[in-house]
């Protein structure tokens, strides 16, 4: 045999073994990813009965005790020591509130990021009866999964800010899906001298952890607005080259905001 044969058979098996283990990876990462839905399901279905279950129940108990209340006069000690009660009472429903919407983390990859964020915000929305909006800018880019749910941590603590801690009445999400950058911008129209979140440092730590920034702008006389910029080259799955028209454009957003 000649030795173009054994070359053209060496070639052969070598693809044969190339193809092989991209299969094996192939199906080592569909196994995972199957993994991580069924974990998430589970996650939602323990969310969704405490939901249904404590909270509620929960508020059925606040709602009893503040008949209570309203029997005994206004001035009374004991009608002053339920009305502490119930304030107290209503931070710890809300703190529920939250750690549920922290639990039920949607699936965050590829291109259903805004899609997360438009449940989030519906749901912060029917329970804190807050209008909420999203707007999307510039060509939608699919994100790496993991950059996706640490992106949509950040977010989730600025929107539970704004509708727990502001007294807004309206609040909006930006999504500006730009070349060099992707941006978020959470808005409300509450109180311009409120605290900032509290999770406000560990936000900083996450973005910092994707190169990226979050800042807090006070908006005047419109509330406040909680930036998160991440380079484009580490949460998008395939970064676009920017050209000039790209660049102008971001440009133009960061200068306007």
């Amino acid at each position: 045999m000649s030795f173009s044969f054994f070359l053209l058979l060496g070639l052969l098996l070598m693809c044969v073994a190339l193809g092989a283990a991209g299969l094996l990876h192939w199906r080592r990462a569909r196994r995972a990813y199957e993994d991580r839905l069924r974990l998430l399901a589970e996650r939602e279905r323990v969310a969704a009965t405490l939901h249904d279950t404590l909270l509620q129940s929960m508020q059925g108990m606040i709602l009893r005790f503040q008949g209570v209340g309203h029997r005994l006069a206004a001035d009374s000690p004991e009608r002053a020591t339920i009305d502490h009660i119930l304030d107290q009472a209503d931070e710890v429903l809300a703190e529920g509130r939250h750690q549920i919407l922290a639990l039920r983390v949607p699936v965050v990859y590829g291109d259903k990021l805004s899609q997360a964020f438009a449940a989030i915000g519906q749901s912060l929305q029917e329970n804190y009866a807050i209008p909420f909006s999203m707007r999307v800018s510039g060509r939608v880019t699919p994100v790496n999964g993991d950059r996706g749910e640490d992106i949509y941590a950040i977010v989730r603590e600025a929107l539970y800010h704004a509708y727990q801690h502001t007294g807004a009445t309206a609040v909006e999400l930006e999504l500006v899906y730009g070349c060099e950058f992707f941006s978020l911008y959470v808005r409300d129209n509450g109180m311009v001298s409120g605290a900032p979140p509290r999770a406000l440092p560990a936000m900083r730590e996450r973005a910092a952890r994707l190169a990226g920034t979050v800042e807090l702008q006070t908006l005047a006389e419109q509330g406040t607005e909680v930036a998160l910029r991440v380079p484009g080259e580490v949460c998008y799955q395939m970064p676009c080259q920017p050209g000039w028209r790209h660049r102008l454009a971001d440009w133009l957003r960061q200068h306007m905001h």
